[in-house]
C-alpha cells in the first residue's frame, strides 16, 4: 500500500490517514488472526474475530504514523502495528472484567459470555502471543511491547475500586495529588509510546530517535485518557446515580485536582448522596476546565517531542495528529454511545 498523504488547507489530513490505515489493518487483521491463534478451536477464534472486531485502530496507525515520518516501509510497520492492536484488545477483556462494565461497542463484553475465568485467561492468552510475534520480529520489539503490558497493568492496579478501597488508600497515604498522572500514563501512556516507538524501530530509526518517538506517543495517549476521563465526568453530571461508587473509581483524578474542587475522600464513605451531588455540581465546572488544560499541555509536549524528526510531510502529520487524535477519540464515542451532551471543543496544538 502506497503512503496516505492528504491534504486539507494546506495541512497534512491525519482522519483521512488514519481511515486509511485502519481498513488496512482491518484486512490485515483478519488474515493473521487465525495464523496467529492456529491452535485454537474454530469457534474459539471466532471469538477472538469478534474482540477485535470494530476497533478505533489508534495505537495501530501510530506504529505506521511513525515508522513512515522515519522513512520506512509500511510491510514493516503492519505486523507491529497487529501485534499492538492484539495488546489493546486484550487490555480491555481485562478492564471489563475488573470494572464490571457489560458491554464493549455496542455487544456484550467478553466476560459475560465466555464468563470470568476464560475471559482472563483469553486475555492472558493474546498478551503472550503478541510478545511472541514481536519477539519473532525483533529483541527490541519484543521489550517494547512486554515493558507496555507490565507497566498498563500496574496501572490498572493502583486504581481504587471501591469507596472502601478509597478508604484503604487514603489511610495509607497512597493516594497523592501526583498519582493520577502516574496512573494514565502507566495505563494509557505507555501503549501509546510503545506503538510509536515500535513504529520507529520498523524504520530502523537511532535510539535517540525511538526515545523521542515513545515521549511523543507517551503524551498522546496521557491526553487522551484525560479526554475519556473528562468524558467520564460530563456522564456522572447527566447520570447521577450511585455517584459515591463512580467517583471512587475517578478518585485519583479528583485527589490530582483536590484543591481546585475542595475534594474530600470522607464524603464519599460519610456523607449522604445528596450532598455529594451537591458537592460535584459546584466541582464539575473547575474540574472540566482544568482537565482541558491538562490536555493542552499534553498536546503542546507531544509537538515538541518530535521538533528534531526530519521535516517532512509525515513529521507535518506528527504535529497535527495529537489533537485531531483527541477529538476523534470523543467522536468516535459519541457514535456509540447514547449520551446527553456533544463534542467536547478540545484545544489544539
Amino acid at each position: 500500500m502506497a503512503r496516505v498523504k492528504a491534504r486539507s488547507k494546506g495541512h497534512v489530513d491525519f482522519p483521512v490517514y488514519w481511515r486509511a490505515i485502519k481498513a488496512r489493518l482491518d484486512t490485515e487483521l483478519a488474515r493473521w488472526i487465525p495464523e496467529f491463534f492456529r491452535d485454537l478451536a474454530e469457534g474459539q477464534i471466532d471469538t477472538i474475530d469478534q474482540i477485535l472486531a470494530d476497533g478505533k485502530r489508534i495505537r495501530g496507525c501510530l506504529v505506521c504514523l511513525v515508522n513512515d515520518a522515519l522513512g520506512g516501509k509500511i510491510e514493516d510497520a503492519i505486523p507491529r502495528a497487529v501485534a499492538i492492536e492484539c495488546i489493546q484488545a486484550a487490555s480491555l477483556i481485562h478492564d471489563d472484567y475488573v470494572d464490571e462494565d457489560t458491554r464493549r461497542r455496542n455487544r456484550p463484553a467478553t466476560w459475560t459470555v465466555e464468563g470470568p475465568r476464560k475471559a482472563v485467561l483469553l486475555g492472558d492468552l493474546i498478551f503472550a502471543l503478541a510478545m511472541e510475534k514481536m519477539m519473532e520480529i525483533s529483541r527490541w520489539d519484543g521489550l517494547a511491547v512486554a515493558q507496555a503490558i507490565a507497566t498498563m497493568a500496574s496501572g490498572a492496579y493502583q486504581e481504587p475500586m471501591d469507596p472502601q478501597d478509597l478508604a484503604r488508600g487514603v489511610t495509607e497515604g497512597r493516594y497523592r495529588p501526583e498519582l493520577y498522572d502516574r496512573i494514565i500514563h502507566l495505563k494509557t501512556g505507555v501503549l501509546f509510546g510503545a506503538a510509536a516507538k515500535v513504529g520507529a524501530v520498523a524504520a530502523g530509526a537511532s535510539p535517540a530517535m525511538r526515545t523521542l518517538a515513545f515521549e511523543w506517543g507517551a503524551r498522546v495517549g496521557e491526553a487522551y485518557q484525560i479526554a475519556d476521563d473528562l468524558e467520564e465526568v460530563t456522564t456522572l453530571g447527566a447520570r447521577p446515580e450511585n455517584l459515591p461508587a463512580r467517583i471512587s473509581r475517578l478518585a485519583p483524578l479528583f485527589f490530582r485536582f483536590r484543591e481546585e474542587t475542595n475534594f474530600n475522600a470522607s464524603r464519599l464513605s460519610a456523607g449522604r448522596e445528596a450532598d455529594l451531588r451537591e458537592w460535584f455540581k459546584n466541582a464539575r465546572p473547575v474540574l472540566e476546565t482544568r482537565m482541558r488544560h491538562e490536555i493542552a499541555v499534553r498536546l503542546d509536549l507531544a509537538a515538541k517531542a518530535v521538533g528534531d524528526f526530519p521535516k517532512t510531510l509525515d513529521t507535518q502529520m506528527l504535529r497535527s495528529a495529537p489533537s485531531a487524535i483527541v477529538r476523534m477519540k470523543v467522536e468516535l464515542n459519541a457514535a456509540t454511545k447514547i449520551t446527553q451532551h456533544g463534542i467536547h471543543d478540545f484545544p489544539r496544538n
